[in-house]
């Protein structure tokens, strides 16, 4: 059994706990220390099964794996940044056990989390620190960059190219072949049918840019 520490204290670290209670259901790989959080002040409260242990600077000094259970990619990309060239620390994909995938034909870097339901099909392509929530498929030749978080029952087609820190919706459809670009935000069960530039949020069937604040006043 390896000693794993959760980055984060919200809803989303509980379902990263619950996730690696899974894994280790199916095969005894990990112990859970407990939590990590950027609030000192929080030390010690309990947090669904498990405590808050350390703080994220203290966490720099141990030895130890971690995971990443924080939903936004931006929080994701900055805490990666401090942590990941750290000897000390190592970040492992935490796949669960139920996960259908092509595992000769995906390339995966580190720190991913995989949840229950998900399909990936084949010749897929994946970097590092991506959060991969429940219930989503993944189609063929799928290229996703790092620190991208995709909510629950969303749906990629094949030949999808995803940048990096993307925020995908809740039961969005991203249709084949297009390109989203990096620091996207797809809104909750929007039809994306046309590729997306960098640093625009979308919206709605088919998806649209969402105007200015100005705009919408």
């Amino acid at each position: 059994m390896r000693d794993i520490i959760i980055l984060g204290a919200g809803g989303l670290a509980r379902e990263t706990a619950f996730l690696i209670d899974e894994i280790n259901r199916h095969s005894a790989t990990w112990t859970i220390l407990g939590f990590a959080d950027a609030d000192e002040r929080s030390l010690g409260a309990q947090i669904g099964k498990h405590k808050i242990i350390c703080t994220e600077d203290s966490l720099l000094e141990m030895k130890v794996a971690a995971a990443i259970g924080i939903g936004d990619p931006k929080t994701l990309a900055k805490i990666t940044a401090r942590l990941q060239d750290r000897p000390n620390v190592s970040f492992p994909n935490l796949v669960h056990p139920n996960v259908v995938w092509d595992r000769e034909r995906i390339e995966m870097g580190e720190g991913n989390i995989v949840c229950a339901g998900s399909i990936f099909t084949t010749d897929i392509r994946i970097g590092s620190f991506n959060f991969f929530n429940l219930n989503c498929t993944y189609g063929h030749d799928i290229r996703i960059a790092s620190h991208c978080v995709f909510n629950p029952g969303i749906n990629l087609s094949g030949g999808v190219e995803i940048g990096s820190r993307c925020l995908i919706g809740t039961g969005a459809t991203i249709l084949q072949y297009l390109t989203i670009g990096d620091d996207v935000t797809v809104g909750a069960g929007s039809v994306v049918t046309k590729s997306v530039a960098s640093g625009t949020t979308v919206i709605g069937i088919p998806a649209k840019p969402l105007a200015p604040k100005d705009e919408r006043a």
